[in-house]
C-alpha cells in the first residue's frame, strides 16, 4: 500500500537503509576496542564472568565480584564467542534490531517510506553508538542501549499490533518479556523505565477496552511477557541459589546488603566529610558497638581502606592515610572488607552477615549508644548542607551535556594493561584492540584506510551531535506545543503518548545520574546517558512528525 508523497517505492527506500547499515558497519570496523586491563569492577569483570561461563562454572568461585553487578552483560559476551561473532559487531547488529524493530513498532501510525526511513536512519547513526573514549569499552551499556529501544518497541507494539495476526502478537510479547528481563539482569537502576512502561501498558488497555472484545488479546500478549521475563529472571536467580546459596539477580538488590549499608550512613559524627557517606570517624563509632562489623575493622582501617581512600582522595580532597572513603567507593570497601574478614563462602553467609552488621548498628542507633539520624534501608547518599545550592548551580549544564550530545569523539583512548593482562580482551572480544603503551608487542599499525574511516566517523559524529542537539530542542518544542492543544482538546492522539513515555524515560535517566552525580561522585560522561540517546531522538522524531502533520493517516494494525 503506497501513499501519496511517496516519491520512492519501497523497495527503494529498502535499499537506501541498507545503504545506511552498509556504510555504518564499514566505517566501525575500523574502530579498535579500547581495553582496560586492570578495570576489575568494570571491563575486565564482564570477561572473567563470561570466561567462567563458557567454562560452565556460571560465574565462577564466589567472591565480593560473582554478583555485584546482572549477569546479562557476561552472558551475552559468552554467547557472541559461542557464535564466533566477534563483540563489537554483535552490539552493533543488536542495536541495529533495535532502530528496525521500534521503527516497525511505529508504521502505523507514522507511516511507510521516507517517514520511516528518515525515523531509522536518525536512529541509526545516533552518534553515541560510535563514541570510542568511553563506549569504545566493554561495558554493559552497549548492550544496555539496544535492549531499552528493543523494550520500548515492543511496549509500542502493544497498542500499534493489538488486532495483528495472534503469532505477531505473542512474538512482540515475547519480545517485551525477554527485553524487560535482560535489561533487569544487565543494570541495577532498571527502575528508570518503569512510569514509561506503566504509561504506555495503559494506553494500550484503554484502546483495547474501547474496542471491545481486544481486551483479551492484550492480557495474552502481556501473558506471553510476564511469562518469559519469569522464566529468564527466574532462571537466573535458580542457578545462583544452585551456585551460591541466595535466589536473587544482584547482591545490591537484596534488602539486607541495603539495611547494613543505609545503617552505617545513619551514624552522625561529629565532623562531616564532603563527599564520605560513611567517615573513618563513624566507622570507629560503629565498631564500638556492633561486634560484626568490628571484624571488618582490620581491614578497612589497613590496606584496603587505604587502598579505597586513594582511589577515591580527587573527589574526597584527602590523603589517603586519613582512610577516608568516598561515596561510590565505600560499598566495594565494604565488600572487600567482608570477603577479607572470611565472610566469603557463598553468597547466603555474606548476606547474612551483612544483616547482622545492620540490626546490631540499628539497634545501637535506635537505643541512643550511637548518634544516628532516622533508619534508612537505601544506598542513597544522605542529602547534605550545601547540596541544593549545587543543585540550582549544575543541573542546567548536566542536562545540556546530555541534550546536546557533548563528550563525542570517534578517536580511541590507549587501551591499558601489558600483553598478558590484555590477553582475556584479545580472546573474547574477538576484535582488535587500541593501542597500549605498556603491550607494544600488540600494536597493529593502522592503515591509511582505517584513519579515513575514523577521520569520516569523527566528521559525521561530530556534525550528527550538533543536528541531534537541534532536532531534540525543536522535538521539545513541538511536544509541548502538543501538550497545551492535547490538554485544552482533552484527546490525547497515540504519538503524543509516545512522546511522553519516551521523554519520561530520558528525563529519569537524567535525574538518577543528576542524582549520583551530585551526591556521590561525578559522573557527566557520555556512558551515564548511552540508553537514552536514542531515546531522546526517537522522541524528537516522532514529535516532529506528529506536530507538522508529515505522517500519513494511521494504517491497519496488522499491515505487513
Amino acid at each position: 500500500m503506497n501513499h501519496p508523497g511517496d516519491t520512492v517505492g519501497r523497495s527503494g527506500w529498502l535499499m537506501a537503509g541498507l545503504a545506511c547499515v552498509g556504510l555504518k558497519l564499514w566505517l566501525v570496523a575500523a574502530q579498535p576496542v579500547v581495553a582496560i586491563g586492570p578495570a576489575g569492577h568494570d571491563d575486565r569483570l564482564y570477561l572473567e564472568l563470561a570466561r567462567h561461563i563458557l567454562s560452565g562454572e556460571w560465574l565462577g568461585p564466589y567472591s565480593q565480584f560473582t554478583l555485584m553487578k546482572g549477569p546479562m552483560y557476561s552472558m551475552w559476551i559468552a554467547t557472541t564467542v559461542l557464535l564466533r561473532v566477534p563483540l563489537p559487531l554483535a552490539d552493533h547488529l543488536l542495536y541495529l534490531a533495535g532502530c528496525v524493530l521500534a521503527v516497525r513498532a511505529l508504521r502505523p501510525h507514522v507511516g511507510p517510506g521516507w517517514r520511516s526511513f528518515l525515523v531509522f536512519a536518525l536512529l541509526w547513526w545516533n552518534p553515541m553508538t560510535y563514541e570510542l573514549p568511553v563506549l569504545g569499552r566493554t561495558l554493559r551499556q552497549n548492550l544496555y542501549t539496544p535492549e531499552a529501544l528493543l523494550f520500548f518497541a515492543a511496549l509500542i507494539a502493544l497498542e500499534t499490533r493489538r488486532a495483528a495476526a495472534w503469532r505477531t502478537r505473542m512474538a512482540w510479547g515475547l519480545l517485551l518479556g525477554v527485553s524487560g528481563a535482560a535489561l533487569w539482569l544487565t543494570r541495577e537502576e532498571t527502575i528508570w523505565i518503569m512510569p514509561s512502561a506503566l504509561l504506555l501498558v495503559g494506553a494500550a488497555t484503554v484502546s483495547s477496552w474501547l474496542a471491545g472484545d481486544r481486551l483479551i488479546r492484550l492480557a495474552a500478549t502481556l501473558g506471553v511477557a510476564v511469562t518469559s521475563a519469569a522464566l529468564v529472571i527466574g532462571g537466573v536467580c535458580a542457578l545462583n541459589y544452585r551456585f551460591y546459596g541466595w535466589f536473587g539477580t544482584v547482591e545490591f538488590r537484596d534488602p539486607r546488603f541495603v539495611a547494613a549499608y543505609g545503617a552505617l550512613q545513619r551514624v552522625i559524627p561529629t565532623r562531616e566529610v564532603p563527599n564520605v557517606p560513611v567517615t573513618r570517624e563513624a566507622r570507629e563509632m560503629a565498631y564500638k558497638v556492633s561486634p560484626a562489623f568490628a571484624d571488618l575493622r582490620p581491614y578497612l582501617e589497613g590496606q584496603i581502606g587505604v587502598n579505597w581512600a586513594d582511589a577515591s582522595a580527587s573527589l574526597t580532597g584527602r590523603p589517603k592515610e586519613e582512610r577516608e572513603i568516598g561515596g561510590g567507593w565505600f560499598m566495594w570497601a565494604l565488600r572487600d572488607a567482608a570477603i577479607a574478614a572470611g565472610h566469603s563462602r557463598s553468597a547466603a553467609e555474606a548476606l547474612d552477615y551483612y544483616e547482622r552488621v545492620s540490626v546490631e548498628v540499628n539497634a545501637a542507633c535506635e537505643e541512643g549508644r550511637l548518634p544516628a539520624g532516622p533508619r534508612r534501608d537505601t544506598m542513597a547518599p544522605q542529602w547534605r548542607h550545601g547540596d541544593w545550592t549545587r543543585l540550582r548551580r549544575e543541573l542546567s549544564g548536566y542536562v545540556r551535556y546530555f541534550a546536546e550530545f557533548r563528550g563525542f569523539s570517534a578517536q580511541a583512548a590507549p587501551s591499558v594493561g601489558n600483553a598478558s593482562t590484555l590477553q582475556l580482551f584479545r580472546d573474547l572480544v574477538r576484535w582488535p584492540l587500541a593501542p597500549s603503551a605498556e603491550a607494544p608487542e600488540l600494536d597493529r599499525p593502522q592503515r591509511r584506510m582505517d584513519a579515513w574511516r575514523l577521520g569520516a566517523l569523527d566528521a559525521v559524529g561530530g556534525t550528527l551531535c550538533r543536528f541531534d542537539s537541534c532536532l531534540v530542542a525543536a522535538g521539545l518544542a513541538c511536544w509541548l506545543w502538543l501538550a497545551l492543544v492535547r490538554v485544552r482538546l482533552r484527546r490525547f492522539d497515540y504519538l503524543f503518548i509516545v512522546g511522553a513515555a519516551l521523554i519520561g524515560g530520558c528525563s529519569a535517566v537524567v535525574a538518577i545520574n543528576f542524582l549520583v552525580h551530585l551526591l556521590a561522585f561525578p559522573n557527566e560522561a557520555t556512558g551515564s546517558f548511552a540508553q537514552a540517546y536514542p531515546l531522546i531522538i526517537l522522541f524528537a522524531s516522532v514529535a516532529i512528525l506528529e506536530l507538522t502533520g508529515a505522517r500519513s493517516p494511521r494504517l491497519p494494525d496488522g499491515d505487513p
